[in-house]
């Protein structure tokens, strides 16, 4: 199994954060291993209280499945997979959540939520290509 570091995550988190300041968005920024579980996390002052936990189920939904939770959203639509977002103690069906890879394979994922009253928000998704990974 692959893993990141808690260095490495903070990095990430300080590169989203970077990011969130130069497009002017306050958001919540999660980055769990590739097993999905949270090894960083930042609120930035301002996001939305809510935004932490949709901004976990994206980082968790793109580590459990290997691709953007926005291509997850695309892909149980299709397939008519009703309430699949409820498994795995909650995922999302939306963009804004991208694994991080390694040469090996999944290394993590990353998930950035800004809620900006609109679902799904755009800047939820570009949000999530803030860092470099």
């Amino acid at each position: 199994m692959i893993y990141l570091n808690t260095l490495q995550a903070q990095e990430v988190i300080d590169r989203a954060t970077e990011r969130a300041k130069e497009i002017s968005v306050n958001a919540s920024i999660s980055v769990v291993d590739s097993g999905a579980h949270l090894i960083a996390f930042r609120r930035m002052d301002g996001s939305a209280i809510g935004s932490g936990d949709v901004s976990q189920r994206k980082a968790r939904t793109a580590a459990l499945f290997g691709f953007d939770s926005g291509d997850f959203g695309k892909i149980i639509g299709k397939l008519k997979l009703t309430g699949m977002e409820h498994s795995n103690g909650g995922l999302a069906a939306f963009p804004g959540g991208i694994p991080i890879l390694s040469k090996q394979g999944i290394a993590g994922a990353i998930g950035v939520s800004c809620l900006l009253y609109t679902s799904p928000s755009p800047r939820d998704q570009r949000g999530s290509r803030m860092p470099a990974c």
